[in-house]
């Protein structure tokens, strides 16, 4: 029963339009699973340029109520984990995971109190630093089957699809950085971890040029620190 609803929901998400229909019949869907709720989105950009939104969430809402007032989005164990793993991964496989910091811990301490029993965690990595996460949460124990659990994945990755073309939440709204080509030569060294000084040598410019160049480079990206341009840099693949 299982397999067969998640099968026809992926035909319905081929061929239905309306991506809040979409996301509606996925919610319905992953019940049958034994998770009661959901919540996708994703995050762009680095440091203080990040973004990030939710595409749908059902959470009840005053689980929502503390989750945002306490700022748990920045120190979530869930989303440490989706920014490193590729695959599907379940909360009670995580418990010792090097990302269960001090901090994220008093995340997790938060839902066990709430009363949430189980965690599905789905990464999904796209161009330019662009991360998705899809979760499905249980007040209840959940067992399933490696195929129901690969089922869910594409279902996940289908819904996050429709809902990211549908909603949007894209690094090419950010205007793109153009570097003369003394500004790349000095940021390639930088990546390289060459200090101002050696840069000017290897380049054959004064110390303060080299130093100058790198910080156009800053005002162009938007950043105080020049690892957050170099970040924004080789994420757009300009160096």
């Amino acid at each position: 029963m299982r397999q067969a609803a998640g099968l026809r929901f992926l035909d319905f998400c081929a061929e239905e339009a309306d991506a809040a229909k979409v996301i509606e019949r996925f919610l319905e869907v992953i019940n049958l699973f034994g998770f009661e709720v959901s919540a996708g989105g994703a995050w762009v950009g680095v440091g203080g340029t990040r973004v990030h939104r939710f595409y749908f969430n059902n959470w009840p809402s005053d689980w929502l109520e503390l989750y945002l007032a306490n700022g748990f989005f920045e120190i979530d164990p869930i989303i440490m984990e989706t920014r490193r793993r590729m695959a599907p991964f379940l909360w009670s496989e995580i418990g010792d995971a090097r990302s269960f910091t001090v901090e994220g811990r008093v995340v997790l301490e938060a839902a066990k109190a709430y009363g949430w029993s189980e965690v599905m965690g789905i990464p999904i990595h796209g161009p330019a630093g662009y991360q998705g996460l899809v979760s499905l949460a249980s007040l209840n124990s959940v067992s399933m089957s490696k195929t129901e659990r690969a089922l869910l994945h594409t279902m996940a990755l289908a819904v996050h699809d429709r809902a990211h073309a549908s909603i949007g939440l894209d690094e090419s709204t950010r205007p793109p950085i153009h570097l003369t080509p003394r500004e790349a030569e000095c940021m390639r060294w930088v990546i390289a971890g060459k200090t101002d000084a050696e840069i000017g040598i290897i380049l054959g410019i004064a110390t303060a040029t080299a130093h100058y160049h790198v910080e156009q480079v800053k005002k162009k990206a938007g950043t105080r620190s020049r690892s957050e341009a170099v970040a924004l840099l080789v994420l757009a693949g300009t160096v």
